[in-house]
């Protein structure tokens, strides 16, 4: 009898995968209740498409608009970019790889490592030389304040400001500066969200608010949370949202003065099975009614990836291989999303019509639930798919989806039968594979390496029930 099967779902791949062994990479899920075909599915993640190639092998540190144009930090090069794609080099920072924090106020844009800090007023790029400033360990602004975290202490420092009060991030004082005394905690990073300045520390995190006083910045009357970042590049902003990785190694969402995990146990395991947590390096941002937190491991070469808009986990992957996603910054410039890579000096539009990242293989992969049998052994007759067809095009005539089946819970997998997805128009196109034997701890994997669209709404089985040992 052919049933519709759970198939569509985020990953959630259990310690024990008997249990849960579910895979969604290069796929994430569309939530759609105004009377569409079916109200949950899954769709293909953005691929790297080029735009601009800075010339230099190296790591893609921060990307950031400011007046109409895009600033880009390329290994140790600070680069402006205008909107046909031409760039120019300002000059150097003091280090060529790791955290590098942008801020910006009406009239400078400011870059801060971790040596020192530099500024650019549209004409002129120099290092800040006032022997005020801290050596950062991170940075932020707000409210005319270029904001400095000290490195190894819980302390932050202000900028000055002009007689006119306008911001001078080129003028620091030795006395201005707070600490975040509530836990005697050292400071990871300093990041403002919503008019709060967020003290995020080793182990705890600090809620401030500027109250107007001659050093303006106060602690709030209950802003103080038990919870420190494991990884600074993880810290990431969007509008009202900051998102990072704890030092319980799960990954968090502000919601008011609170910080709630939103990984899950399964996403919790993955992430414990990382070799390295301290590099991981996380943006947010938005695409088409959906904003996302990419967090990326680079020692592991593994991304994880969390849609804020329907609360749904997936992987991103590039390559043969499934590494991590070439993504290591973003930006929103012209109305399009713009990446860093992390490696080859490349600026790329994330682009959701792209199905491939600069030519490399970009495999969406889906392994559904296991079907429960209640312990039945189950012919299993056909397995169909429904799915978005007729996708071929002038670069892949005739692009292919094959399905793997694992008979053991998802521990071990048959070998790829492939079906064709159907040529450019043949929209009729049924996606069925027949004959795929039997047993009990049945789940289905679909996988799809060409770079065509990839939309998947529902899966049907026909099975017969043969036993009950």
């Amino acid at each position: 009898m052919k049933i519709e099967i759970p198939f569509v779902g985020g990953v959630y791949a259990a310690r024990s995968r008997n249990l849960n062994a579910q895979v969604c990479q290069n796929l994430y899920l569309e939530i759609d209740k105004s009377g569409a075909k079916s109200i949950i599915a899954l769709v293909g993640t953005p691929g790297a498409k080029p735009w601009v190639n800075l010339g230099i092998a190296a790591e893609m540190r921060a990307l950031r608009v400011f007046k109409g144009n895009l600033y880009a930090v390329l290994g140790a090069t600070v680069y402006k970019i205008d909107q046909w794609g031409i760039a120019t080099s300002l000059g150097s920072v003091g280090t060529s790889s790791g955290w590098l924090d942008i801020t910006a106020d009406e009239t400078y844009i400011c870059f801060f490592d971790s040596t020192s800090g530099w500024t650019y007023n549209g004409t002129t790029f120099a290092e800040i030389t006032d022997g005020d400033l801290p050596i950062p360990s991170g940075a932020t602004y707000q409210d005319g304040y270029h904001i400095v975290g000290r490195a190894a202490t819980g302390e932050f420092y202000i900028s000055t400001l002009t007689g006119a009060g306008d911001a001078d991030p080129t003028a620091w004082s030795a006395t201005a500066f707070a600490t975040a005394e509530g836990a005697g905690d050292v400071l990871v990073s300093p990041i403002s969200v919503q008019k709060q300045l967020w003290l995020v520390g080793e182990q705890t995190t600090e809620i401030w608010y500027n109250s107007g006083a001659s050093f303006p910045f106060e602690a709030n009357p209950g802003g103080f949370l038990n919870v420190g970042c494991n990884a600074k590049r993880s810290i990431a902003s969007y509008q009202s949202d900051l998102m990072f990785l704890s030092n319980s190694n799960q990954v968090l969402r502000a919601q008011g003065f609170n910080l709630v995990p939103v990984s899950t146990y399964q996403i919790d395991y993955l992430i414990s099975t990382m070799n390295s947590v301290a590099d991981a390096v996380g943006f947010i941002y938005a695409q088409e009614g959906h904003i996302f937190y990419e967090l990326s491991f680079p020692t592991d070469s593994k991304t994880i990836c969390y849609d804020l808009t329907t609360d749904f986990w997936h992987t991103r992957a590039s390559g043969a291989l499934d590494l991590r996603s070439p993504a290591n910054c973003v930006a929103r410039f012209n109305n399009k999303v713009f990446i860093g890579h992390y490696d080859n000096g490349k600026i790329y539009e994330y682009d959701l019509a792209t199905y491939s990242d600069d030519g490399d293989t970009k495999r969406a992969i889906r392994a559904a639930q296991p079907l429960k049998t209640n312990g039945d052994r189950v012919f299993f007759n056909s397995f169909e798919l429904d799915m978005e067809t007729g996708v071929g095009d002038a670069i892949t005539a005739a692009p292919q989806i094959a399905l793997q089946i694992s008979k053991d819970g998802g521990h071990t997998w048959g070998t790829e039968r492939w079906k064709s997805m159907g040529a450019a128009g043949e929209y009729k196109t049924r996606v069925r594979w027949n004959r795929l034997g039997s047993g009990r701890n049945f789940v289905p994997r679909v996988i799809i390496s060409d770079p065509v669209k990839r939309n998947i709404f529902m899966a049907y089985l026909d099975g017969t029930s043969n036993d009950k040992t």
